[in-house]
């Protein structure tokens, strides 16, 4: 069983990865793994070796964790999930932003300490997918006997966390990926999106505010999914 003073410490500080001074924050459901429960005890009893951050640098904590490829040149392929985000991010800095330039972007600062890029989690624990729950087999604690319980007991606190986060930091802008989680996405806003160009967009005390498909999602026709990533990045530019 998971050792439950490091889990509920895990659950109530980790938000995720990199630089809070960041002009743009990435905000997801929650990280892909968690297979099994020597990977969880793994990743949240490292995360407690090294001093239990609100938020990891990224590189370190996965190399410390024994899962460093996706941060070792040469890197054969970018992160699926990261890629699109990456290649915005890269467009709004006025960087090169193809397929090469977000491989050297994952190796070198993405989600690192003092790289101003930064990825929040909005639920702690890692999980393989949204359709299984590993949770009740690792811990007694009623609140993982299920996804139902788990959400019930983290989201509040953790919509109040990230709304205090940008507050206190006002990111210029904060973009949530995976439409199916709007109703989340407008409680940590504040505000009512609004459609624009296919996004969803809103502002609240200097901090635009942009809901966008997940970035693994597929579009159809030629080319779609170039602009509408490339969109975003001019968006985070700055430009209309």
């Amino acid at each position: 069983m998971l050792n439950q003073h490091t889990l509920d410490s895990f659950m109530n500080t980790f938000m995720g990865y990199g630089d809070f001074n960041a002009d743009t924050w990435f905000i997801g459901m929650e990280e892909g793994g968690g297979n099994s429960l020597e990977d969880v005890q793994t990743r949240i009893g490292t995360w407690a070796e090294r001093g239990g951050r609100i938020l990891e640098d990224c590189a370190e904590y996965h190399q410390a964790i024994g899962d460093g490829h996706l941060f070792t040149p040469p890197v054969r392929t970018a992160q699926r999930t990261w890629d699109w985000l990456m290649r915005a991010q890269l467009l709004s800095e006025g960087k090169a932003h193809d397929i090469a330039a977000s491989k050297v972007m994952q190796v070198e600062r993405w989600l690192r300490s003092g790289s101003k890029t930064c990825g929040i989690e909005l639920l702690p624990l890692p999980s393989p997918k949204t359709s299984v729950w590993h949770y009740n087999q690792f811990s007694n604690d009623p609140i993982l006997q299920n996804r139902a319980s788990y959400k019930a007991a983290m989201l509040p606190t953790r919509i109040t966390a990230i709304k205090n986060a940008i507050d206190a930091h006002k990111p210029r802008n904060v973009v949530f990926y995976s439409k199916q989680y709007r109703a989340y996405w407008k409680q940590i806003a504040g505000k009512d999106f609004v459609e624009v160009d296919g996004l969803r967009i809103t502002q609240s005390g200097g901090t635009s505010f942009i809901c966008t498909i997940h970035p693994t999602a597929q579009i159809k026709g030629v080319g779609k999914k170039i602009a509408y990533w490339e969109n975003i990045g001019m968006r985070l530019a700055g430009a209309e």
